[in-house]
């Protein structure tokens, strides 16, 4: 895969999370606009660059290079859905439980004190709206916008990630 598809990849990546992270200071968390933390809105949207726009992008590619061609599309979008839901998510979860607090200056106690308290909170709410979101991913979306269709999907959960991951 040619760099410049990982960082076109990377850049919306960090837009989406970027408007999530907003979206989530301001209507959720119903901050003034006087107090939206940029800081915290930049390096969400820097995390999504650095990490997850790669990672989403390597880890799409790898499903559609392992998961059989064979099979009906249905069949290969509930495998890939699967696949994704029970060997990526969890570990990308507490990959994201750690990081973004860390990039937001908390210390390492605090740290690991918030994913005790949040990790099976947020990986339950995963399962609740990604599975679906998966199937249709990679059933019907072709491979080339599968990580663009999960991030417009990813602006409701970024949003509600970064509240969770950014508590005081």
């Amino acid at each position: 895969m040619a760099l410049r598809a990982y960082v076109t990849e990377s850049i919306n990546v960090a837009a989406i999370m970027g408007i999530g992270d907003g979206i989530a200071q301001l209507l959720v968390e119903k901050k003034p606009l006087s107090e939206w933390d940029m800081g915290r809105t930049v390096r969400f949207s820097a995390l999504g660059f650095v990490v997850v726009g790669p990672v989403l992008k390597t880890w799409f590619m790898f499903m559609e290079s392992r998961i059989s061609k064979k099979h009906s599309p249905m069949r290969r979008g509930i495998t890939k859905m699967l696949v994704d839901q029970c060997l990526f998510a969890p570990p990308f979860t507490l990959a994201m439980s750690y990081m973004v607090p860390k990039i937001n200056g908390e210390e390492e106690q605090q740290i690991r004190n918030r994913i005790r308290e949040t990790y099976f909170t947020i990986l339950s709410r995963n399962y609740m709206l990604w599975p679906m979101a998966q199937f249709i991913n990679f059933s019907f979306v072709p491979l080339q916008y599968q990580v663009m269709y999960v991030q417009c999907v990813a602006l409701i959960w970024n949003s509600y990630l970064s509240m969770m991951l950014n508590k005081k």
